[in-house]
């Protein structure tokens, strides 16, 4: 979540925007995902917490390949998210193309 608020309140500090480049907006897109599929796995990563807890979890199996991958989708994520802050692909939007 503080990524995203840092986000969105770094880029409407800089010169870029939020809205002026494609490139600005498909991060803010690939943020938005990552939250909400990370706040979608807290359950399945509270249980297995618990279960390793409680020295369970050589019992329990649901959620591990879950979390693995959306551990790996959630690093996929990150990583696009920096080559495009790298990158900075060209494209303005027909909005940033208005304000040029």
């Amino acid at each position: 979540m503080a990524s995203l608020l840092f986000g969105v309140a770094q880029s409407l500090g800089t010169p870029w925007g939020l809205f002026r480049y494609y490139w600005i907006i498909f991060k803010l897109a690939l943020t938005v995902l990552a939250v909400v599929v990370l706040l979608l796995q807290t359950p399945i990563i509270d249980a297995l917490g618990e279960a390793a807890m409680a020295g369970n979890m050589g019992t329990w199996n649901g959620g591990r390949a879950a979390v693995i991958l959306h551990s790996a989708g959630g690093l996929l994520l990150l990583l696009l998210a920096t080559v495009l802050s790298v990158y900075k692909p060209r494209g303005l939007t027909r909005y940033g193309a208005s304000r040029v």
